[in-house]
């Protein structure tokens, strides 16, 4: 430990494999999917390369998001992202769009504690809005991407997507419409995700694994953005009212204590 910092694992070597294999499949899939397009001119391979490889880099991008989703939740990992904390999540993006205006940087609130070796906080609180913005497109796209593939075994998805875009002739065509337009907004949500991973500082752990964290005392409340109920791991977000009362939250008294990072 160093200048109140801790090296720590942050990520698991199968947690790292697994999102390099689907930043992997996705790209393969974006490339593929532009050259079979009906919407869009690009010539990279062979249509009939290209409608090989996107079903194979598609199949195989649902069993290993699948198999992810299974680790993800069997690690306890999840728990960082539970719907209880997106009220807490939309505030702290509020405060971090305000910022970004006002042209101030935002501390992270990322903090590890030294006593119990376990991380207070270990995401910032956006990436949650984030990962269930992920997950629901990872649901478009694959369901849409069956139902192109194997139209009489998701007929239902089909119907939905006509549903949903009446003014196509054919229900396949609004199936495909919907799947490249989840494509694409993948595809914005990769920049998104790289520029915030790299602005924060995170990008290096999902490589290595490991990250310099800063270190607290988890049992001061300013210092955790959500209050530990009795001995287990479920947490709630912590009081926003008090905040309204003139207390700064937690990421903002951070800021206020480093002088690196101007006040707001």
């Amino acid at each position: 430990m160093k200048n109140n910092t801790a090296t720590v694992k942050r990520h698991s070597f199968l947690y790292r494999c697994l999102h390099w294999l689907i930043v992997t499949e996705m790209l393969l899939l974006l490339l593929s999917g532009l050259n079979l397009s009906e919407y869009l001119d690009f010539d990279f391979i062979s249509r009939g390369a290209s409608r090989n490889l996107h079903i194979v880099a598609g199949l195989a991008w649902i069993s290993t998001t699948t198999f992810f989703l299974y680790y993800f939740i069997m690690s306890g990992e999840y728990k960082w992202f539970g719907l209880s904390k997106i009220g807490h999540a939309f505030d702290f993006f509020v405060h971090e769009a305000k910022n970004c205006i006002e042209g101030n940087k935002v501390k992270s609130p990322v903090a590890y504690g030294i006593k119990k070796k376990q991380y207070v906080e270990k995401v910032v609180p956006t990436a949650i809005l984030a990962w269930w913005g992920w997950f629901g497109l990872w649901t478009v796209m694959a369901f849409t991407g069956l139902a192109i593939l194997f139209p009489g075994n998701f007929n239902t998805i089909n119907s939905l997507c006509h549903g949903i875009l009446p003014s196509f002739g054919k229900a396949a065509a609004a199936t495909r419409l919907i799947h490249m337009s989840a494509s694409m907004a993948i595809v914005i949500y990769m920049f998104i995700h790289a520029y915030a991973t790299w602005t924060f500082g995170l990008t290096g752990s999902m490589i290595s694994g490991t990250r310099e964290e800063p270190v607290v005392d988890p049992d001061r409340e300013e210092f955790n953005p959500f209050a530990r109920q009795g001995n287990g791991m479920r947490r709630t977000p912590a009081p926003f009212p008090k905040w309204d009362q003139g207390t700064p939250p937690p990421w903002k008294e951070a800021e206020e204590d480093d002088p690196s990072h101007p006040s707001v």
